[in-house]
């Protein structure tokens, strides 16, 4: 007889205790991670920690924000990107820009105190042993769930706060971990700024043969909470990332990486002193009533800073320039220049103008004199103070391309008062996020986006009492609004909203006035019971009066922050709902009339098949939050709908632009397959299978135009241009989607060198799928159409608030014939739909009769408003059925950064 002992498999404790003791002999630790710093911005790390301490990595945000970090023995140095340095420095951001700056604060890293996250440290840290973690406690482990983590079977422990996955089999290793913060919570308060490297000690790590002693370090302040006090534990770091032992080569990589930075960076200066080096300029202006042909003024600039000034004095009166002068001035001297314009009032009469002058240095202000010279007509003064702030707080580009957007509708005619009132609630506005570390997302929901909604100067006045004191949940906010913002969609934030036409106005945390949602947003740090609180207070929200318009849908938003104590911060949608569902959320359901929200969407970290958390999104309805029956993919399927119509960064991520097709047909989420989508009459995305499809398109042969048949140079030289700032988007498209998937440095000087590129050619324009579809439209009105039919005659289109329900281009042709053009870039392809009027109830695709037939209707529908599309709605119909309506498409060839040409296939109708 034969007996095969079988091992015991290990209990959650005996799992978890193997995998600290794994641990303890590590050479070091690798961290691929995300946490959420004081600001509410999320931040992905990847960051090797030697067992001496020394550590070397990258921090990142998905705006493109790139650092690169070196801690030694003796400091911490931080290289950062210009994006980078737009939530913490953005008047400086230009100057400060991919130069080294030492012992930064850590409210600049972002990681509170990761960077002392040796092996012995985590382990303590996961064991409990460590009095300063998060429990000071065993913890008591039990089996959450069960994944694959770079094909390894592994188990998911918890101890109802901390999460670590561990290797099912030995050699056991911990994979991927979660700890909370400990500490104050970070709530929903406004965070205190932290203080700089000058006001307190920072982290450093002693060598020695064990690396325990590198925790004994003096006060670091912990992302989020106050200085702890006398006595007090020091805030633990909070994280959430996968770990693995690096190799040997890796920690001596990691050694000698930072050996290079330390040496080489030896005069790197402190933040505070690289700030308070720059120059702090004062002009004052001096005029006199004039009566004469030319009016004198007299300008005298004031260095008060501790570095020498060197720009151009600029005067501005009626629309004259009369001094332009570069000047020089050291640390304390004063330059006086005189000058004179022309007086500009006509014979016999007094009128009132407004002299401004203001001292230009391009190193701070950027390289656009213009944009100085439209902000000073407008009245503001430069160089004195915005808000609050010191005089010479510190004006970089960025910063004036907000004060320009803002005040865009100010000119000649604008009373005093409005004008006032404007500039002083704008440079409020501004100073207040500026302050608060809120720089970044408003940039982009101004300036980078055309978006945000503001009700007149009441609204403007809002904005500037909002941003004067930010909450986490206002920063995750004013996040999705720039997100939203740049998908197309317009919002409003930090403001009430007033529907035209109407006396009553609506105030929420987030409108989207293109999708008709009210958003109310909550972001969680702590417990499970702070995320039941948080969701309940949102709800409530969204049934209190002045909050949703008519029309609007309801969505309750949960941020559970990365570090979060709550176990649902690691938790996966199939984890997710089976806690909601326990925690009785439907409980919330029930509303007067109706229910009480119409989606609930929770933000998770679940770890994703590399160990690495990944920001999740899970939307849940009332329906499933009631069902007992599991329709698992049925809900997964719907849950995907609403994120491509909601969630512009998944969109992103998975599709293709505007024509509904995935970047990959395999891309699994939750294990189903991603949808194949189309538009329904609303123009909102569905799945194309949803309902049955009318016949395909059928299409002649392709016929190619090169680009040495275009007509003339002058064409072709436009063609080129249009070509080249296709490529421009797409290129930067591209490196923005490969950073965000692998935060490498590569990576991230790739997206720089993309988007300087970017702004260089194409400014503040968004980057949206509008640019590359120019270069279909270019090509079939410029080049392909005029080929083809010569003598062809353009008709205008109306357009539509969308952009949809019309065809691209129309076109006269002779024997009273119509020619339809459908224009496609280079990457794109016929676009499927739901059809109108006979066909409401199929899925239509461009380039047949019943697509033709839904946008002839569609045109119609506009009628009342739109008078031009019901003429061209009785034309079109009118061709359609004499059979004198041709249908083409042409689709430009993707030649680079020069015009490729273009191919004409005709549509069978």
């Amino acid at each position: 007889m034969t007996f095969v002992l079988w091992p015991q498999e290990k209990t959650p404790p005996q799992l978890a205790s193997a995998a600290t003791k794994s641990l303890r002999a590590w050479r070091g630790v690798t961290y691929a991670g995300t946490t959420m710093n004081s600001n509410g911005a999320i931040i992905d790390f990847r960051l090797t920690v030697a067992r001496d301490g020394t550590a070397y990595g990258s921090l990142g945000r998905d705006s493109g924000a790139y650092a690169e970090l070196a801690v030694s023995p003796k400091r911490t140095l931080l290289r950062g990107n210009g994006q980078w340095w737009f939530e913490h420095e953005p008047g400086s951001a230009e100057a400060l820009a991919n130069t080294w700056v030492a012992d930064p604060p850590q409210g600049v890293i972002g990681l509170a105190g990761l960077s002392r996250m040796t092996p012995t440290a985590l382990a303590d840290a996961i064991s409990g042993k460590d009095t300063k973690g998060p429990s000071g406690r065993r913890s008591k482990w039990r089996q959450s769930g069960a994944m694959s983590v770079n094909g390894r079977p592994a188990k998911v422990l918890t101890d109802g706060s901390l999460r670590v996955v561990v290797s099912a089999s030995a050699p056991y290793r911990p994979l991927s971990v979660g700890l909370p913060g400990s500490g104050r919570s970070q709530g929903t308060g406004t965070p205190e700024p932290a203080p700089d490297a000058s006001d307190t000690s920072v982290a450093v790590f002693r060598s020695g043969p064990q690396d325990g002693a590198a925790r004994s370090v003096s006060h670091v302040q912990s992302v989020g909470n106050v200085p702890a006090a006398s006595g007090e534990a020091d805030p633990s770091p909070a994280l959430s990332s996968a770990v693995s032992e690096p190799a040997p080569a890796q920690v001596q990589k990691t050694t000698e990486n930072v050996r290079r930075v330390d040496t080489s960076q030896e005069h790197a200066e402190p933040l505070s002193q690289r700030v308070a080096a720059q120059t702090d300029v004062a002009v004052q202006l001096s005029t006199s009533f004039c009566s004469t042909p030319s009016c004198p003024a007299t300008v005298n600039v004031t260095n008060q800073g501790t570095a020498p000034a060197s720009g151009t004095v600029i005067v501005t009166v009626a629309g004259q320039t009369p001094l332009n002068s570069p000047v020089s001035v050291p640390p304390g001297g004063n330059r006086t220049l005189t000058t004179a314009a022309r007086n500009v009032a006509p014979p016999g009469q007094t009128i009132r103008v407004n002299w401004s002058a203001v001292f230009y240095e391009a190193s701070v202000m950027g390289d656009d004199p213009a944009l100085v010279k439209r902000l000073m007509g407008r009245g503001f003064k430069l160089n004195e103070p915005l808000g609050d702030q010191r005089a010479n707080d510190s004006k970089g580009k960025s910063v004036l391309q907000i004060l320009d957007a803002m005040t865009a509708d100010i000119g000649p005619r604008t009373s005093p008062e409005v004008r006032e009132s404007r500039l002083s609630n704008v440079g409020k506005t501004v100073a207040n996020l500026k302050q608060q570390g809120a720089f970044e997302s408003f940039y982009d929901l101004a300036v980078n986006s055309n978006g945000l909604r503001v009700s007149g100067e009441s609204g403007i006045a809002e904005l500037a009492a909002k941003t004067a004191q930010l909450s986490v949940s206002d920063r995750r906010a004013m996040q999705y609004a720039s997100e939203l913002a740049r998908a197309g969609n317009q919002i409003v934030w930090g403001n009430t909203y007033k529907p035209e036409g109407s006396t009553d106005g609506y105030k929420a945390d987030l409108q989207n006035l293109t999708g008709k949602q009210t958003n109310q947003i909550k972001s969680v740090s702590g417990g499970t019971d702070e995320v039941v609180k948080e969701f309940a207070a949102a709800v409530k929200e969204l049934s209190g009066p002045g909050v949703v318009p008519p029309g609007f849908s309801k969505v309750a938003r949960i941020n559970i922050a990365p570090n979060a104590s709550t176990v649902l911060a690691g938790s996966d949608r199939q984890e997710l709902v089976k806690e909601l569902k326990k925690l009785k959320l439907d409980k919330f359901c029930k509303g007067s009339g109706g229910p009480a929200f119409d989606a609930a969407v929770f933000t998770t970290y679940p770890p994703g098949p590399d160990g690495i958390p990944k920001p999740t999104n899970s939307v849940f309805t009332c329906n499933e939050l009631l069902s007992s029956a599991a329709d698992h993919e049925k809900y997964i399927q719907d849950e995907m709908v609403w994120k491509a119509n909601n969630d512009p960064v998944w969109f992103a991520a998975n599709y293709r632009g505007s024509d509904g097709h995935r970047w990959s047909e395999k891309t699994e989420e939750n294990g189903v397959t991603l949808p194949i989508l189309a538009r329904d009459n609303e123009n909102n995305w569905i799945s194309k299978n949803e309902i049955p499809s009318a016949p395909g398109a059928k299409m002649s042969a392709a016929k190619f135009y090169g680009p040495d048949s275009v007509a003339d140079g002058k064409r072709s030289g436009m063609l080129d241009k249009i070509a080249d700032y296709r490529k421009t988007s797409v290129d930067l498209t591209n490196a923005e989607r490969k950073y965000k998937k692998y935060k490498t440095e590569a990576n991230g000087e790739a997206r720089d060198k993309a988007l300087n590129h970017y702004r260089k050619e194409l400014g503040v324009k968004p980057n949206n799928s509008k640019i590359p579809e120019r270069l279909g439209e270019s090509a079939a009105r410029y080049h392909v159409i005029p080929e083809t039919f010569p003598g062809a005659k353009w008709i205008p289109l109306p357009s539509t608030p969308t952009g949809s329900d019309r065809f691209d281009q129309l076109f006269e042709l002779k024997d009273d014939e119509l020619l339809v053009v459908e224009a496609k870039a280079p990457s794109s392809d016929l676009e499927w739909r739901q059809g109108k009027g006979p066909y409401k109830n199929k899925m239509v695709q461009q380039c047949t009769k019943e697509y033709a037939r839904t946008i002839i209707e569609a045109m119609r529908e506009r009628a009342e408003k739109s008078p031009r599309d019901g003429k061209l709605a009785d034309q079109l119909e009118a061709a359609l059925n004499k059979g004198k309506l041709r249908y083409v498409v042409v689709k430009a060839k993707d030649g680079g950064s020069s015009y490729g040409g273009a191919t004409l296939r005709e549509c069978s109708m």
